[in-house]
């Protein structure tokens, strides 16, 4: 996969009602030395937390909804998630611009 030319997918998760709050807290490193490795990797771009809404806003960089899918499982958190993912326009030339500097630095 090129992360200059991959496809952008925002994935919105939701906070499952059942989630063990004690456990979720006590892998909260592991899953942001993941979302680290793979935004090093241009798999993952911006991240925002709603902790109001209970929810998690992802950009996942992939050629399809599989391969987002198979990088979100990779996350220690994505068990506690409801997810959808929605496909975005395809990247502009200065996001194109970001990501090429992103992987070669």
């Amino acid at each position: 996969m090129s992360p200059t030319s991959a496809q952008t997918f925002m994935v919105v998760g939701v906070l499952r009602d059942d989630t063990d709050l004690a456990e979720f807290a006590a892998i909260r490193n592991d899953e942001e030395k993941q979302l680290e490795l793979l935004r090093s990797a241009g798999r993952i771009g911006a991240h925002y937390v709603s902790p109001a809404r209970r929810a998690t806003f992802v950009e996942v960089i992939a050629d399809d909804e599989k391969q987002v899918a198979e990088t979100l499982a990779t996350l220690p958190f994505a068990r506690f998630f409801d997810a959808d993912v929605y496909p975005t326009t395809p990247p502009d030339a200065a996001e194109i611009a970001h990501r090429a500097r992103a992987t070669t630095a």
